[in-house]
């Protein structure tokens, strides 16, 4: 009873447009809770409301069904005769309504698979993290000028991520410049931290940790997003300037296509903070495929090539 229930559910309802079902589905994502009523809710919907080419087949059935009463009327047929025309139609239709079922739920697997797939980059890990901060991108940086080794170029620097034993989400700093090494440095000193709770990295510091791993980076994404990107990068560039001092060269390049932003201090991230949010990514992301899709077979989902989705760093 439960199984028929649910196919009529899947055929039976209102529509929505896949935006709207991707809409949904990244407010699921994004929330704490990840409610499994919710995504079941959503997979009905979504399966709902693709559009199957089988649906044509529905013509087929109604002329048979409107010839059989049409004859039945005008001719004085045999019961049984009356009860098998019954019993045919009803089949085609039972078998009809399931087939439609079937691919509908086939087609919204599919969607809902390249969608979650899309989500095997950088770019949208980096945006997921962006909207978890919660700062003011419009104030001065909080940091004091030192204008630390002003003749130096930036190629010449590095910066290397120490682990800090105390808090790993705010890894220690230090500085490489010649043969010259720094002693371990708080990103309070960098203004890597927000002004109100130093406790928290802002998104500079996230960054600083991006470009450890993707040097040069491509934003994937529309030009409001990859804007406000560029004002947290414009952020770490303010740091790097009034710490090290300013160069004629800047030492985070403009955003350029094809290519993205460069930095020409070299970071190295030895706490690997960045990898190890990449492949916590790429857990969830099998996690989802898993959960958001019909099909129980994974050779029926269709997976990209193995480097459709890579990136320079990702290690997968």
């Amino acid at each position: 009873m439960i199984e028929i229930q649910k196919l009529f559910q899947l055929y039976f309802g209102k529509k929505y447009s896949n935006k709207q079902i991707n809409d949904r589905f990244h407010i699921w994502r994004r929330s704490v809770d990840r409610d499994d009523e919710t995504r079941f809710k959503i997979m009905m919907d979504g399966a709902r409301s693709q559009m199957s080419d089988l649906s044509k087949q529905w013509k087929w059935v109604i002329i048979q069904a409107v010839l059989w009463l049409w004859i039945s009327n005008k001719y004085e047929l045999q019961p049984i005769i009356n009860v098998m025309a019954f019993l045919s139609i009803l089949t085609q239709f039972s078998f009809n309504l399931s087939a439609i079922v079937k691919d509908k739920k086939q087609l919204f697997s599919i969607y809902i698979s390249r969608e979650i797939l899309d989500l095997r980059n950088a770019s949208t890990m980096l945006w997921d993290t962006f909207e978890e901060l919660q700062e003011d991108l419009s104030g001065p940086v909080e940091i004091s000028e030192k204008n630390y080794a002003p003749d130096i170029e930036w190629p010449d620097i590095t910066i290397e991520l120490v682990g800090n034993r105390y808090d790993e989400d705010l890894p220690y700093l230090r500085t490489v410049i010649g043969h010259d090494t720094s002693s371990l440095i708080h990103p309070v000193e960098f203004g890597l931290t927000c002004k109100n709770d130093r406790k928290v990295s802002t998104s500079a510091f996230t960054m600083l940790k991006l470009f450890a791993e993707h040097n040069p980076f491509l934003f994937k994404g529309h030009g409001s997003k990859r804007n406000s990107v560029e004002k947290r990068i414009q952020k770490l560039r303010d740091i790097f300037n009034t710490y090290f001092g300013q160069r004629e060269v800047s030492p985070i390049s403009q955003y350029q296509e094809s290519v993205g932003w460069e930095c020409y201090i070299n970071i190295e991230d030895r706490t690997k903070t960045w990898k190890k949010f990449e492949h916590e990514h790429e857990t969830d992301i099998i996690d989802m495929l898993d959960k958001w899709t019909f099909v129980t077979e994974q050779e029926d989902i269709p997976l990209p090539e193995k480097d459709a989705y890579s990136q320079k760093g990702w290690d997968w």
